[in-house]
């Protein structure tokens, strides 16, 4: 989410697949969908362009951004650092914040059992958005935001194409959430490691085996982000 509600419209069109990657947005069809004038809608683009969600095509406009299987790799590893330090330094919730969380993931569930990919993917968003917002690291979370949003049309795509991991999805939240209750961060970050696993290695299939080799070699998990850390002295 930001702080704008044009520029969250846009995305979310871009999240569900009504925007897909490489389509060029139309302006004037997207300013109806969400009914506002051209101008402001020319500033939420160039807001989306500077942070590589959108790109610029000359004499054309935007479109949105189309990544590599290279590039998805890479969003995956900045994922992992920045996440797994948000997790480690989260402050524990209280009560009503786990409820909220369990509300949330009970949306989840039933956007999968009903098969309303709109929903899940909002759901879902908000389920871990949430968490990440008990951690002081603002600035991290602020650029898993943004990772995020440039990553959204293809978690689209793999939750229209895996109906299964629809319904995994729910489940590992639910451990997730029985981490949060224990106050145990380690347990948390593991489980959101095998969380991100799933998705990163069915997108990776779907992309195809175009990743550049030194991008193969950069972290995927905690446990290979703590052994790529130089000793220090």
């Amino acid at each position: 989410m930001t702080n704008d509600p044009l520029t969250d419209g846009l995305c979310r069109l871009i999240r569900t697949g009504e925007l897909s990657p490489g389509q060029r947005v139309d302006q004037r069809v997207v300013a109806e969908r969400l009914d506002v004038s051209r101008t402001p809608l020319r500033e939420a683009l160039r807001a989306l362009a500077s942070d590589g969600i959108l790109t610029r095509v000359p004499n054309a406009g935007y479109a949105v951004a189309k990544l590599s299987a290279s590039d998805l790799l890479q969003c995956y590893s900045m994922r992992t650092l920045l996440e797994t330090e948000a997790l480690r330094a989260i402050e524990w919730p209280g009560r009503d914040s786990v409820d909220e969380l369990k509300a949330l993931n009970e949306a989840c569930r039933a956007a999968a059992e009903s098969g309303d990919v709109e929903r899940l993917i909002e759901a879902n968003r908000a389920f871990h958005f949430l968490t990440f917002s008990w951690s002081p690291l603002k600035i991290f979370v602020n650029e898993i935001g943004r990772i995020w949003r440039l990553s959204d049309p293809y978690r689209a795509l793999h939750y229209q194409a895996d109906p299964q991991r629809r319904k995994r999805a729910a489940i590992d939240h639910d451990a997730m959430i029985a981490a949060i209750e224990a106050a145990d961060a380690e347990e948390l970050i593991a489980l959101m490691d095998r969380h991100r696993f799933g998705s990163r290695t069915m997108l990776q299939d779907m992309l195809g085996p175009s990743a550049d080799p030194a991008v193969l070699t950069l972290p995927q998990n905690a446990v290979e982000l703590v052994g790529n850390r130089l000793p220090v002295g």
